[in-house]
């Protein structure tokens, strides 16, 4: 963990939210008290077990306008802007834990919450995970038009919802890393083993769209993937991927172009290095190699010695170290449109972001490590309200905060004094000696366009893996509406 370093300070954020209200579907409750006065969970309305079928194929073919519209009889809930707009450390209230599809008001946010999942009866029979959660940070869990949902099952199994309703709708017969093609909302993706699929939403069908074996003849591949965490460019055009043999060794990285439907970049990585993970930017330019070797101080990596992150162009033939270490982090565009990657600075103790082209770092905003560890992810999935970010923190002070960081979400603007919007605390409890904790980090990420932001909470479980997905639900494209 890095050293501690002095206390971030307290700026005021040089911006009058507007308290924006709009309705938002859901099958709920009547309108919520003020935030003043809303210390409690609304009551519950009766919810019936539900059991999940292999594949629902009659709300499969419903035409996409028609999924998720909620009975005309449907209370709504009144969706605005945060009213928080200092950086003082507030203390998360106790709050009983809500039912799936109650609205609250986070206590001391105001904005609008909803628990998504039900681990007691969204769960499949033949499914041992004992929690659901979005994904992870870097990973979009919304389909082209909004209309459905991916949850995980924490035992790598996958569920499709409606986002709207918060109908579990069915368990996705699919393998790992799912991801949702650009345009076609009923187009899924996702990864077996050394093969690309697609499984469409309408008809149950999966097809083979490539096996990357072919590009290896005569090697045993045991995967090509980008170890969970990567994500196509925006368009669905573009991957980067990394091979490794059964040994779990990567002896290549690819750049996969899926509307050719060929490998177009390929780089042969003899030394076998230990990558944690590979991504394709935004806009498909960059491949980014996260190593987990890391560089010595005042040292980056090279094309023959890499360490840290590694910045490859698309035809793979240049190379560029661009941090000598890495954490936590994700792609995003900035406001004029140039791909960047916040993330953790580890040698400042800052929230920076990091021109891909250029190479500069700016540092963002300090962290206090004074106080305790302080754990970070970041989200640039909203590629709708370009040059924001979703930061998610855990093992923060609880149940008070040293900082106004702990175990909360807000999101950054990615500018050297940009605005920062307080969304909500995460009330889920993280302890570094628990290996199951690691479910209970919240691993926020938001819709294209940010209008909603999952994140994960075991409610204060801490050690068990009982984790449900909430919903922060917030006005269309509300980065625009601000000052």
């Amino acid at each position: 963990m890095p050293s501690s370093k002095e206390a971030a300070q307290k700026t005021l954020l040089g911006f009058a939210l507007v308290m924006t209200v709009i309705a938002c579907a859901l099958p709920l409750t009547p309108t919520p008290p003020t935030v003043e006065e809303d210390t409690e969970i609304l009551p519950p309305t009766a919810t019936e077990t539900l059991t999940l079928p292999p594949f629902n194929y009659d709300y499969a073919r419903q035409p996409t306008e028609a999924r998720g519209t909620p009975p005309p009889s449907s209370p709504s809930c009144e969706v605005r802007l945060p009213s928080i707009t200092d950086l003082d450390p507030y203390p998360a209230p106790p709050l009983q834990e809500p039912a799936r599809g109650v609205p609250f008001y986070d206590p001391v946010f105001g904005t609008c919450i909803v628990r998504v999942t039900d681990r007691s009866k969204d769960i499949a029979a033949d499914d041992t995970s004992r929690g659901l959660k979005n994904e992870y940070s870097r990973v979009q869990s919304f389909n082209a038009d909004g209309s459905l949902l991916v949850i995980r099952g924490i035992d790598a199994t996958w569920y499709l919802y409606d986002p709207t309703t918060l109908r579990p709708l069915y368990k996705l017969p699919i393998d790992i890393e799912p991801r949702w093609d650009a345009k076609d909302p009923n187009t899924l993706y996702y990864i077996s083993e050394t093969r690309l699929m697609s499984f469409n939403i309408l008809t149950g069908q999966q097809t083979l769209l490539h096996e990357f074996a072919s590009d290896f003849p005569g090697s045993n591949l045991a995967a090509v993937w980008t170890r969970y965490e990567g994500s196509p460019s925006i368009d669905s055009r573009y991957w980067g991927l990394m091979a490794q043999n059964p040994q779990w060794e990567t002896i290549a990285l690819l750049v996969f172009d899926l509307q050719e439907n060929r490998v177009i970049s390929r780089l042969n990585l003899p030394q076998k290095p230990s990558i944690d993970s590979v991504t394709i930017s935004p806009l498909g330019n960059y491949l980014l190699a996260y190593y987990e070797n890391y560089c010595e101080y005042g040292q980056l990596g090279t094309l023959d010695k890499p360490c840290g992150l590694m910045v490859y162009n698309q035809a793979l033939t240049e190379a560029r170290g661009m941090l000598r270490i890495i954490g936590h982090s994700d792609t995003a565009l900035n406001r004029s449109g140039k791909e960047v990657l916040v993330f953790q600075n580890i040698d400042t103790d800052h929230i920076a972001v990091l021109d891909l082209q250029s190479g500069r770092v700016d540092d963002l905003l300090p962290i206090d490590f004074s106080h305790t560890a302080l754990g970070f992810h970041f989200s640039g999935r909203g590629f709708q309200s370009p040059g924001w970010a979703i930061v998610s923190t855990y093992n923060g002070g609880h149940p008070e905060p040293f900082t106004w960081m702990d175990n909360s979400v807000f999101a950054l603007e990615l500018e050297t004094a940009g605005r920062i919007v307080r969304l909500a605390h995460t009330r889920s409890i993280y302890s570094e000696n628990i290996e199951k904790d690691y479910w209970a980090e919240p691993q926020a990420s938001a819709s294209q366009d940010m209008s909603r932001i999952l994140f994960t909470s075991n409610w204060g479980r801490s050690g068990s893996e009982e984790v449900e997905t909430y919903m922060i639900q917030m006005p269309p494209l509300w980065t625009s509406l601000m000052p």
